[in-house]
């Protein structure tokens, strides 16, 4: 089955049609209240919106709401039928999000966005998997975190084979004479250890010596031994498979030492609240985003940019992206459905094979999205602006 937001308008029409049919029914039979009920789908998140990934976690929400704004205005999932989207923090807490997951669960939810950090996610997932009400990843990367019915994630996952990671390396190391290089790994995140190993792998590959390999965790403030270290060691790159916030510190600290030479990093460190934290640090950072709001050219995409300027008057980022992109995963399930019963969109959500996005067309494997198109490369100025960069 292939879920294309273009080209249905029989399917809204019908949808329509069914929902006014089965409100016309239900008022017949005395059951106007239950009607009602059923013309709105809870669809919980526990989300990231304080803590240190609040940097993300604010714009992940932002574009869901913008979404779902979207959805129920335009009448996607037909006459009178709509999405009720309720948030709620965790502040980093994984028991958080489990107990919350639970209450959505209990108040009747039909799939909940979750999952904005691997500690999250690995936490969450089991709980899913055996409680049925499907789950939508917004950001966490952790490996084989995506098992339908219970678990899609419509998030872009670099460290697959092959991937983004491989891509960029390949691109950037050349370009870049880059001949050694120290990599920084935040050591408790499983996800970026992950990610670490494929970064490796992929410099080595390349010819480039990884003159070490140094572990930090992601509660650390304090990057001054990190970077001194890297200073006496004077590689070509520093390579970051860190969390956001790791990552700006880190640059900052190593700025602050007088270390010049590019940082390559993943598409975490897309955040203009991170290059300030950074204090500049993040400049002549390279990295990679599947999507940035001045370079892209798909009408999903374009269309995306100007609702998100309208609304919060800023242009969105990666995370604004995924919050998104995530809901209108979502609601492309209840449509396929035609219901809000959670085992009937775990299986809609299971079915969706393609779907076009702001990322441009992707298709879904097993429950993960893959990007058709390559990424787009930027580079954090002097200034605080991201640049394109063409090698």
């Amino acid at each position: 089955m292939t879920a294309d937001r273009r080209g249905r308008t029989r399917g809204r029409v019908l949808t329509a049609g069914a929902a006014a049919l089965t409100l016309l029914i239900a008022t017949a039979c005395g059951g106007a209240e239950n009607a009602e009920d059923e013309a709105s789908h809870l669809i919980g998140f526990p989300a990231l919106t304080s803590g240190p990934a609040a940097f993300a976690g604010v714009p992940i929400t932002e574009g869901a709401q913008l979404a779902t704004k979207e959805i129920n205005e335009s009448g996607f999932l037909g006459e009178g039928v709509t999405i009720d989207l309720e948030i709620e923090d965790i502040n980093n807490d994984p028991a958080q999000a489990i107990s919350l997951y639970q209450q959505y669960v209990a108040d009747g939810a039909s799939a909940v966005l979750c999952c904005g950090l691997s500690a999250e996610a690995g936490a969450l997932a089991p709980v899913i998997a055996q409680t049925g009400t499907p789950g939508v990843v917004t950001s966490a990367v952790l490996p084989g975190l995506a098992d339908p019915p219970h678990i899609v994630r419509p998030v872009i996952i670099p460290s697959e084979p092959g991937g983004l990671y491989d891509q960029f390396i390949d691109d950037v190391v050349p370009a870049e004479e880059i001949e050694t290089a120290v990599l920084l790994v935040t050591a408790d995140n499983d996800g970026m250890v992950a990610d670490a190993d494929i970064w490796q792998e992929a410099l080595e590959r390349n010819g480039v010596e990884v003159l070490k390999r140094i572990n930090t965790q992601s509660a650390d403030t304090n990057y001054t031994q990190a970077a001194t270290e890297v200073q006496s060691l004077a590689p070509d790159a520093v390579v970051s498979s860190m969390l956001g916030t790791p990552s700006a510190l880190f640059a900052r600290s190593l700025r602050e030492r007088g270390f010049e030479e590019p940082i390559l990093a993943n598409y975490g460190v897309d955040s203009a609240e991170l290059f300030e934290t950074s204090g500049k640090g993040l400049r002549n950072t390279i990295f990679f985003s599947p999507f940035h709001s001045e370079l892209t050219e798909n009408e999903t995409a374009q269309r995306f940019v100007e609702l998100y300027e309208e609304e919060y008057g800023s242009q969105p980022d990666m995370y604004g992206a995924q919050g998104y992109t995530a809901m209108w995963l979502v609601a492309e399930a209840l449509k396929e459905a035609g219901s809000g019963e959670p085992e009937d969109v775990a299986e809609a959500l299971s079915n969706i094979t393609s779907l076009e996005t702001v990322y441009g067309p992707v298709s879904y494997e097993e429950g993960q999205a893959q990007m058709d198109s390559k990424a787009t490369y930027l580079r954090w100025t002097e200034e605080g602006t991201l640049e394109s960069w063409e090698g």
